[in-house]
């Protein structure tokens, strides 16, 4: 409790005691103690905290080509002037779109190498057909052995198995040929692009960056004393330097469940719907938080001078709340648990309705359960 809040009740508890010695009329002629009321207000001051968030995209993947090669054609836009170039970031692509494709010599000497593979495959499988076939006709005339059948038998089989190998190791290589264009994965918008043409592409490198930007979220980190007070779902409010006079609404789609190693915050991420895409990947936006500690929710005011000293807690305070009686106005003495002094008010941190009406003058001279007129 500040020495200022200490100062006033003190005034006001010496008040209270020298009118009381000098009121000692009986209840049927003591006239009704004049006071006034009011609703609480809520205490708004310095009770939000602002976070700064970064945009990200929903749904962001990296492409890289299949195969090794070198970068033969990029896909080409038309700019505001209509002329052609090439893809850059910020392009919007579809799913599908050929992005960029390379070529490699050795890949396509490893498709002709397996054709001429598959040629000789379907050749050799053709003789060893026919002289299986003639070893059957000649094996069930008692023209041929068994071991010779068998043996003419095994060659085609052999054959088959070879045609099979053939077929599989040419289908490889016309898929390393085909893997020769990089395509699109989703509708979204290019993030990065990381090669140029005569670049040399492989697995490892990511060629391009492609997000979809129709729906977005906003990642900021937060205290331990303001994550309890958040919830999946609940919705929040933005703004950002670029857009000063729009609010970006969205709602909390995850809060991590432990804090970061090294900053001690957790992170918060917001869903917001971009799809007038407004929003860029890599935009500082701004929200409000209520701060932790009573500040967590809006907390009622008092004047000052509705404040009194506790009859049950002689450490403690309270307030005088009006209550109907028949057709009387009772001053209802009631606790109150008091946080921090705001200008001529006082933060309510529990023991009152928010609804209540509130003695805010001639308090001091109250005593519970006393029959008042109230004045506007």
């Amino acid at each position: 409790m500040s020495l200022r809040l200490i100062a006033i009740f003190g005034m006001a508890m010496g008040l209270s005691t020298l009118t009381a010695c000098d009121s000692e009329e009986t209840p049927e002629t003591a006239p009704l103690q004049p006071v006034r009321a009011e609703i609480l207000s809520k205490d708004t001051s310095s009770a939000d905290v602002r976070y700064s968030a970064n945009i990200e995209a929903n749904t962001q993947v990296n492409v890289t080509f299949k195969v090794t090669g070198y970068v033969t054609d990029l896909m080409q836009v038309k700019d505001g002037d209509g002329k052609e170039r090439a893809i850059q970031a910020g392009d919007a692509v579809k799913k599908g779109d050929i992005l960029a494709t390379v070529d490699s010599k050795d890949i396509r000497d490893n498709l002709s190498q397996a054709d001429s593979q598959v040629a000789a495959a379907q050749a050799n499988l053709n003789k060893g057909k026919q002289d299986y076939d003639r070893a059957t006709t000649l094996f069930k005339s008692g023209s041929m052995t068994a071991p010779d059948y068998d043996s003419a038998k095994q060659e085609y089989e052999n054959a088959v198995a070879q045609m099979e190998n053939a077929k599989a190791a040419q289908k490889i290589a016309r898929n390393n040929v085909n893997d020769f264009d990089l395509t699109a994965p989703l509708d979204g918008v290019v993030l990065q692009r990381n090669l140029d043409v005569g670049s040399l592409a492989n697995p490892q490198t990511v060629a391009f960056v492609i997000a979809d930007t129709t729906m977005v979220k906003a990642v900021f980190g937060v205290p331990d004393n303001t994550v309890q007070s958040l919830k999946i779902g609940d919705t929040q409010n933005l703004v950002t330097q670029a857009y000063p006079d729009k609010v970006f609404t969205g709602k909390i789609s995850e809060i991590a469940p432990s804090a970061d190693t090294n900053s001690r915050v957790f992170d918060v991420k917001v869903d917001i719907d971009n799809k007038e895409n407004l929003l860029k990947v890599g935009m500082i936006a701004s929200l409000n938080l209520p701060k932790g500690g009573e500040h967590t929710q809006q907390r009622p005011l008092v004047p000052l001078s509705a404040v009194v000293r506790s009859v049950s807690d002689p450490k403690g305070y309270a307030v005088f709340i009006l209550q109907s009686d028949a057709d009387k106005t009772i001053a209802k003495l009631t606790d109150v648990e008091l946080g921090n002094v705001r200008g001529n008010k006082i933060t309510v941190l529990g023991g009152l309705d928010t609804k209540a009406q509130v003695v805010v003058n001639g308090a001091s001279f109250l005593r519970d359960g006393q029959q008042v007129a109230v004045i506007p």
